[in-house]
């Protein structure tokens, strides 16, 4: 998934940590939707999904800071039933 932070914005003149920011925020609501994923009764890959999880918590040390970001991918919501 690919995010456009600047949209209407010059890209030269925004300061980094605001790029940080808007991803940071991004990515928390990322985590948000995914909770279900972890739940006793879901029929979700919990395993898959719990290390897409990780990969978003691990995301802010691997990004360069900048106008787009591009998250992991999260992984199939059909269980095979």
């Amino acid at each position: 998934m690919t995010y456009d932070l600047t949209s209407t914005l010059d890209p030269d003149t925004v300061p980094d940590d605001w790029f940080v920011e808007r991803m940071t925020i991004i990515r928390d609501r990322l985590l948000v939707a995914s909770d279900w994923t972890q739940l006793p009764d879901t029929p979700a890959d919990k395993t898959a999904w719990a290390a897409y999880r990780q990969a978003l918590r691990d995301f802010p040390s691997t990004w360069t800071p900048g106008p787009t970001v591009t998250f992991p991918t999260p992984p199939s919501t059909t269980t095979g039933q």
